[in-house]
């Protein structure tokens, strides 16, 4: 069965609250005290990200037609007839125990409601280079998920396109978008599946698919994990952010490619920058890359592997 969902970037508040008012929505937003908002039929995380040259777009998720907003515990979600919106935000200390009890918590709270299946999960909390208990805590976040993936008996095939991204505010935020029919997991050929990855980069893999094609109403979607300038199993081009980018165009035609000839450009894009000043190079990347530049997203955000200065995520949609 085909979603009633929808995905864009919207330029003001007027516009959020005419949308919010009439249909279930999840908003991302940046630049606002960390926190995670209910009301109405609009679930709104704020999870500590900061814009950059005043980027300060809402990222929203729709589905048309109201939802239904509850809260029990660490868990705030909106339930639509077709789509689930759920959110788990706590402190992030210890965060391999903390990711563990996220997961379960979200993946129970979907499950009882009769959406079983996520197509996408943000993750993100803060110091993602530091140590934990002799682990950089990017290792522990992977563990706890690993280990609750594993609890919950989530096989590979199913788990969906996610990011993980490290803030400077305390706090982990994990999100996901849920559906009662599973999306397709799509994998990219030129990367080692993320979940095969080799022990030196943690106790346990990360578990994620790279990419997700779903079938909405408006037409198939594929909904990007967040991208970095990896080939193989292998960080690329260490120090050189421009090269970076390309190496992640790379990897998104490739996941187009392999999604299906009939999924559409992006919509929208969301890079995420290590350092700011690398902004206009990266825009220049973009701009000679795209014949028709999809909307972007600029923010600041700390990749999971020290020598990564970039990451990008986003939706290939149909636009109006």
């Amino acid at each position: 069965m085909k979603l009633p969902l929808r995905s864009r970037l919207l330029d003001t508040d007027v516009a959020v609250a005419a949308e919010a008012a009439q249909n279930a929505c999840l908003h991302l937003r940046t630049d606002h005290p960390p926190g995670v908002l209910l009301a109405s039929h609009c679930l709104t995380i704020s999870p500590g990200l900061h814009s950059l040259a005043g980027d300060t777009r809402i990222e929203e998720w729709s589905a048309h037609g109201p939802g239904r907003a509850a809260h029990t515990g660490a868990i705030h979600l909106v339930e639509h007839d077709r789509v689930l919106f759920a959110a788990w935000h706590r402190p992030d200390d210890p965060l391999e125990a903390n990711t563990r009890d996220a997961y379960r918590d979200l993946f129970r709270a979907i499950r009882e409601r009769g959406f079983p299946h996520a197509v996408r999960i943000w993750n993100f909390f803060s110091r993602i280079h530091g140590d934990e208990r002799g682990l950089e805590r990017y290792q522990s976040f992977c563990i706890g998920r690993a280990r609750s993936l594993a609890e919950l008996e989530i096989a590979e095939k199913h788990m969906p396109a996610a990011t993980a991204i490290g803030t400077g505010a305390p706090g982990l935020f994990v999100y996901l978008i849920a559906a009662r029919e599973p999306g397709v997991a799509v994998e990219n050929p030129r990367q080692v599946s993320a979940y095969h990855y080799p022990e030196q980069y943690s106790p346990e893999s990360p578990a994620f698919a790279r990419a997700t094609r779903i079938e909405t109403a408006d037409g198939p979607q594929l909904l990007l994990s967040g991208t970095a300038s990896i080939t193989g199993h292998e960080s690329r081009h260490a120090g050189d952010c421009p090269a970076q980018a390309r190496e992640i165009l790379a990897n998104l035609d490739a996941l187009h490619a392999a999604a299906g000839s009939d999924i559409p450009p992006p919509a929208w894009l969301r890079v995420y920058l290590r350092r700011p000043e690398d902004r206009p190079a990266v825009a220049r990347v973009l701009a000679e890359h795209y014949p028709r530049l999809p909307q972007l997203q600029w923010v600041q955000g700390d990749v999971c592997r020290r020598e990564l200065l970039v990451e990008i995520e986003g939706v290939h949609a149909r636009t109006p």
